[in-house]
């Protein structure tokens, strides 16, 4: 999509190698954060001048803000394909946040359990441990996708009892796409309420919430905007208006209430009885200039780019010696993924290739279990007594050699002329070694070109 390019801040950036030279930056590192959007930041610094308080205020520009606030939740309800009176769209920080306001509200009973899956973020994964009780559905052990079948069985086995079943859209580590709307199919019929964590997906498939009627509709929906070309710290929450009336909010203060007195609260309606303190109007206002730019692109062209990309990659990977994708690695793609791709390269650690592909070769990657620790186990086939040895190590600080992968992820501006040169950094990496000298802090778990200085000058921003 190279009319995608000229939309995204950035990707003129040059970065300093240690040969001295500079080479422009290739950031492969999209499914962590995105860069933003240049009409985001254009809008962000138009509507400044007349930024304001949100509701109550009567002055011009606070009318104008409080009005701009709401009209951003309806651009995104129309995004979801979320229904204005069924559905309330609740800002808040993030992905996490929003997950964890739906585990303050569930109030599970004693008998009540929450399913989740072993390939979930850390974000959809612990807070139900804090929740109550909670049980996890099976993946393949060939793919590490999904199996329904586990799913199936866990619903039965505990015969109306699973108040929520909470799945990842896409893995933030393979890629791969979960059957979202057959999986709230299977909830449903079970009496079960239905969260997708969309933080991975939104931004490169059509999504729809669903009407409450449809069979698979989904119940609640959580993303970032910073995964969608839009900084600015915010999250968004959507789930039933009914759902957020009884009780209290997870966090109380000014915007939550009606009215208090000494002895008595009456709290305000979703959503801003969900949105304690005055609201961030700039991280809604870019999420809503993202989406619009995103629906401009189209998000069936979105997701062909995207699926080129991925496809091409694997296969010129496939091609290197050495090189181990993890997942699904199919350049067919019979079954639909986002474009995220975990590898490893024969004779070096996930943290050290991460270094060489920075300081030498100029490229962005992510290295680690991309907080889904679970997920990278199950990959790894790792034994309880592996897992032991990891928590004793780092309890200790010794951070060394801990299992992880080299993640891959594109954006919509990524090119194939930047995969071949990935491509071609691999082969010379494998063929010949690094070009440097790096040694590893053991407390950080990071490698560093050895007597090198710190190059990052942060002078020009403050």
């Amino acid at each position: 999509m190279k009319d995608a390019r000229d939309l995204v801040v950035g990707l003129e950036k040059e970065v300093p190698l240690l040969d001295g030279t500079k080479r422009r930056y290739i950031n492969l590192d999209n499914a962590a954060t995105t860069p933003p959007f240049k009409e985001v930041l254009n809008t962000i610094n138009e509507f400044a001048g007349w930024y304001s308080s949100v509701h109550r205020g009567t002055g011009y520009k606070s009318l104008l803000s409080t009005k701009l606030y709401n009209h951003c939740r309806d651009i995104v309800a129309q995004f979801i394909g979320a229904d204005p009176s069924f559905h309330t769209v609740i800002f808040c920080n993030n992905t996490t946040d929003a997950i964890n306001k739906i585990c303050h509200r569930l109030n599970l009973k004693k008998d009540e359990v929450v399913l989740t899956t072993l390939m979930e973020h850390h974000s959809n994964q612990l807070p139900w441990r804090f929740c109550g009780a909670v049980d996890y559905v099976e993946l393949n052990d060939d793919d590490g996708t999904l199996n329904l079948n586990s799913l199936r069985a866990k619903l039965e086995e505990y015969k109306g009892r699973v108040r929520l079943v909470a799945v990842t859209g896409a893995s933030n580590i393979t890629g791969i796409i979960n059957p979202i709307h057959d999986i709230g199919t299977l909830a449903h019929q079970y009496g079960a309420l239905f969260l997708v964590d969309m933080a991975q997906l939104i931004a490169h498939r059509p999504v729809h919430m669903g009407h409450a009627s449809d069979p698979g509709h989904i119940d609640f929906m959580a993303f970032s905007a910073h995964k969608m070309y839009a900084p600015f710290g915010c999250g968004v929450l959507v789930g039933p208006r009914e759902f957020f009336n009884e009780g209290r909010p997870a966090m109380v203060g000014g915007g939550t209430v009606e009215l208090v007195t000494m002895k008595e609260i009456v709290w305000s309606e979703a959503p801003e009885k969900e949105e304690a303190g005055s609201p961030n109007l700039f991280g809604a206002l870019a999420l809503a200039k993202a989406i619009q730019a995103l629906q401009r692109l189209g998000m069936e062209k979105v997701a062909a780019h995207e699926r080129d990309l991925t496809s091409k990659t694997l296969r010129l990977l496939r091609e290197i010696p050495g090189i181990t994708i993890y997942g699904d690695n199919d350049p067919d793609l019979k079954q639909d993924r986002v474009g995220v791709i975990p590898i490893l390269a024969e004779g070096y650690g996930h943290g050290l290739l991460a270094a060489i592909l920075s300081y030498e070769w100029g490229i962005g990657v992510r290295h680690g279990c991309f907080c889904a620790h679970s997920y990278v186990s199950h990959l790894f086939d790792l034994s309880q007594e592996d897992l032991d040895k990891y928590l004793d190590r780092v309890r200790k600080g010794d951070r060394t050699d801990l299992p992880g992968l080299v993640r891959i992820s594109f954006g919509i501006y990524n090119t194939l002329e930047e995969i071949e040169y990935l491509a071609h950094a691999f082969r010379e990496i494998l063929k010949n070694g690094s070009r440097f000298k790096y040694s590893l802090n053991k407390t950080e778990g990071e490698y560093y070109p050895e007597g090198s200085s710190d190059k990052i000058d942060l002078s020009f921003l403050i």
